[in-house]
């Protein structure tokens, strides 16, 4: 009875195994290496496979030779046919797919997947940071300075749109010696995977540039080099109108040319980001009137939400009224902030 008791447990125990290997997906790779687990997704060209032995290992998707799965996936491929089932058949450099909508299993190139199992983007995309400098000194001289920040932006499959500001304001013994702001406001829509039209207003005000207030509105076309997690990349170009009105020299506007550069990449796994941010216009009558606003610098993410941002100013008109104190302005800050991503 024992005897037949010790054969049924080690048949169970056999058949748990064999179960459970059944069960495991497997990744051939291709200098003959076996990985099994279970696949989790592969984007941004990393098969992501969950394992007992080893946690969650990343796989370039270029070294994998074959790979089949017990369980139904997603694959999307790279003409956007999206395909749900489970692979079969394991065959180099290929995938063979079965669903239940198709009479016949899919086969196709593992250099034809562009994902698997890919995360689900919200409809709408919201990216909001506001970033603050605050000093304020007393003893032998009172200064008192304020920096501040803010700009949202939402992404929908075919627009775009965002807005935000900036806020600068310093004193010392209690007379201003920076004193200026400004808004924006954009709205891009994409007619194309990479080509979109755009529709941007600036409005802006510096005192110590004798500026009361310059608007600006511009329209054009833009294309998006890179848009992804760690790498934003876009530029555009277009007619503008520009109206300045100034505290004492007299008014002007004139027709211009536009030209926009936006620039952010993230390094060393979300450790820092660089960031470029660029827009300009030049008159269309007087080639000498022009003018370029530029804000560059680090961003470091610290816990949660929160940020440390090195940031430099640097904006020049090279026909600024002849009462402004100078034709540029640059501003070296050190900001904290908060960023939100969903």
């Amino acid at each position: 009875m024992r005897r037949y008791l010790g054969v049924l447990a080690c048949i169970f125990c056999g058949g748990l195994l064999v179960v459970a290997s059944a069960q495991a997906d497997e990744v051939r790779l291709k200098n003959g290496d076996r990985l099994t687990g279970k696949v989790l997704r592969m984007q941004g060209d990393k098969l992501l496979l969950q394992t007992d032995y080893a946690g969650e290992l990343s796989i370039a998707w270029a070294e994998v030779g074959s790979l089949v799965t017990d369980a139904a996936i997603r694959l999307v491929l790279s003409d956007g046919t999206v395909l749900q089932g489970r692979t079969i058949v394991p065959q180099e450099g290929r995938m063979t797919v079965e669903t239940e909508k198709l009479a016949a299993p899919s086969s196709f190139a593992l250099t034809d997947v562009k994902a698997i199992n890919p995360e689900e983007a919200p409809p709408v995309k919201i990216t909001t940071r506001v970033n603050m400098g605050l000093t304020s000194e007393r003893g032998n001289s009172d200064t008192d300075s304020l920096r501040l920040q803010g700009s949202f932006v939402a992404r929908t499959a075919k627009s775009r749109y965002g807005f935000g500001g900036e806020l600068n304001r310093e004193d010392a013994n209690n007379v201003d010696t920076v004193r200026n702001w400004l808004v924006y406001g954009n709205y891009d829509y994409f007619f194309a995977p990479k080509w979109y039209g755009y529709v941007l207003t600036l409005v802006e005000n510096d005192i110590f540039a004798d500026l009361d207030l310059r608007s600006t509105l511009g329209a054009g076309v833009g294309y998006q080099l890179f848009e992804t997690d760690t790498l934003n990349l876009s530029a555009g170009l277009g007619p503008a109108y520009v109206d300045e009105n100034f505290r004492v020299a007299a008014d002007k506007n004139f027709a211009a040319g536009q030209w926009l550069i936006n620039y952010e990449q993230y390094f060393f796994n979300k450790f820092m980001a660089l960031f470029h941010n660029q827009n300009g216009y030049i008159s269309l009558d007087d080639s000498s009137d022009w003018v370029i606003k530029t804000r560059q610098g680090l961003r470091f993410p610290i816990y949660g939400g929160f940020t440390a941002t090195f940031q430099y100013n640097y904006d020049y008109n090279h026909n600024p009224s002849p009462d402004a104190k100078s034709d540029y302005d640059s501003k070296v800050m050190v900001l904290l902030g908060y960023e939100f991503n969903n």
